[in-house]
């Protein structure tokens, strides 16, 4: 154990429940986001009826600073070619084989897709986390597999996460600190120089969130996250407020890094802290459902563009796509649902076999 951390046995063998469930609630924020526009006229219904708000994308935000806690958390005594190692085997397998799949689909039935361009090297940089402006999305910096563009992000993440990590333990936040200021003030210093966009990807704020993430975990560690209930409660609370309804100050048609700060990773960490200060005070509860969608997360997040693209097909091939607060309703309630049983069966069905196979092959064999 670190010096820098001397954990509590009850800090060590927490499960972080709290953590697990806003997993769960991320994904599913962004694959709600998602059903918006599946069938566009009925999003006029759920935005005023439906909490169909912009501010659900920033499910993302939260899974950004869950990634920075749960980094320093898991990987406080793991070597840098060991962590890099098991981030591949956790993140690659599933999201190459979802993309290999929706090129094929996208090949085969062309139709199916309104927004997608298949070519051999947008395929190829979509593998290998490489950012490209993608014509099919108004050229934004984002994958065939458009979820996947916060996986370029992650990626890099741990990229430096994994340098950082020859340091000593107590100076590791401080160096990720330091590294993502210069990255984000190279951003900014940089915004206008079109010909470095795609390199620009990585200098956005929100890499902060993984930072904010990482300081949470910092004083977890030391067992420093104890508050009032109330006030752990204000801050999950608020924070999703602030998502949902965003900043009146801020202008909600731009996305200035002041727009991010205020609305994105101010609010993503509020809601971090909040379940982490409840788990920190033994306030967490185990709810099986949830739970378990917690451990669906990335299948939900990675799958949940197939189930809403299905969902919609048969929407519109029963002829349900009538215009009304009732089947606007109706399709939320019947894509989400599809989405949480589709996701769980590509989590129990594909994720969770594969993981288990490439846990299987890290493992020295024994002699």
């Amino acid at each position: 154990m670190s010096a820098a951390y001397p954990l509590t046995p009850e800090i060590s063998k927490s499960p972080l429940w709290a953590v697990q469930y806003l997993r769960a609630v991320a994904a599913l924020m962004v694959a709600y986001f998602h059903a918006l526009d599946q069938i566009p006229l009925y999003a006029p219904y759920l935005q005023k009826y439906f909490l169909g708000t912009r501010g659900l994308a920033s499910g993302v935000d939260i899974f950004f600073v869950i990634s920075g806690f749960i980094m320093l958390i898991s990987s406080r005594n793991t070597l840098p070619v060991k962590f890099i190692a098991r981030r591949l085997i956790r993140v690659v397998p599933l999201y190459w084989l979802l993309t290999t799949l929706l090129v094929a689909i996208a090949l085969w039935r062309p139709t199916l897709f309104r927004t997608t361009v298949v070519t051999v090297r947008f395929y190829l940089e979509s593998l290998l986390f490489i950012p490209y402006q993608n014509p099919g999305h108004a050229l934004d910096l984002v994958p065939l597999l458009v979820p996947g563009w916060s996986l370029n992000f992650e990626m890099f993440f741990y990229l430096i996460f994994a340098l950082v990590l020859f340091a000593p333990p107590q100076r590791r936040v401080m160096f990720n600190g330091l590294i993502f200021f210069a990255l984000v003030f190279t951003g900014f210093y940089f915004h206008n120089a079109h010909a470095f966009q795609n390199l620009l990807f990585f200098c956005d704020i929100r890499i902060l969130e993984f930072w904010a993430g990482m300081i949470i975990a910092h004083f977890y560690l030391r067992n420093q996250v104890r508050f009032p209930l109330p006030l752990s409660w204000t801050l999950l609370i608020l924070g999703f407020v602030v998502i949902l309804v965003r900043f009146p100050s801020s202008d909600p048609t731009l996305d200035t890094p002041l727009s991010t700060l205020l609305n994105n990773m101010l609010p993503a960490t509020m809601i971090v802290l909040g379940a982490v200060a409840l788990e920190q005070s033994h306030k967490a509860r185990i709810i099986k459902p949830l739970a378990f969608l917690g451990d669906a997360s990335y299948s939900i997040y990675l799958s949940h563009i197939f189930f809403l693209g299905g969902a919609r097909f048969l929407w519109v091939r029963l002829g349900l796509d009538r215009i009304d607060l009732v089947h606007a309703a109706a399709f939320a309630l019947v894509s989400l649902g599809l989405v949480v049983a589709g996701s769980a069966a590509v989590y129990l069905g594909i994720e969770k076999p594969l993981l288990s196979y490439f846990q299987a092959k890290l493992k020295p064999k024994r002699k």
